[in-house]
């Protein structure tokens, strides 16, 4: 059975379409795996976008979640930066207009490299 791609807003589709750079790909993590994401009611997006990085042995992703406002974009990013994850992972967010930007990666140094990869595409899909 095969899924239906959502139908995203234009800022969004134009990260999705983005060609992810090798410069804009963390270390080691040769395989990259976009994923559309539709509107979600319970956390108030227009839609996000995922991009998975992975290689053999583990996985990273960076997430980019359109919302109304920034002011929404800033407690989105709040929340997942402050996510408790156990030590199995890093999170590092932040909030650019009204997209909230957020990584996860497996160690903190890793996280705060990933999330400037992260920004480095969001600027060059040109929001």
């Amino acid at each position: 059975m095969l899924a239906q791609v959502p139908k995203l807003p234009t800022a969004l589709e134009r990260i999705a379409t983005t060609p992810v750079l090798a410069s804009e790909k963390p270390s080691g993590f040769p395989h990259v795996k976009i994923i559309r994401l539709a509107a979600n009611r319970h956390i108030h997006t227009l839609g996000s976008v995922r991009i998975d990085f992975s290689n053999s042995h583990a996985s990273q992703s960076a997430s980019y979640a359109l919302m109304r406002t920034h002011a929404a974009a800033l407690r989105l990013a709040h929340t997942e930066a402050t996510f408790k994850t156990g030590g199995l992972f890093h999170t590092r967010a932040v909030a650019v207009g009204r997209f909230a930007v957020g990584v996860t990666a497996t160690t903190k140094a890793k996280a705060k490299t990933f999330l400037a990869l992260a920004l480095a595409h969001l600027r060059r899909s040109g929001r």
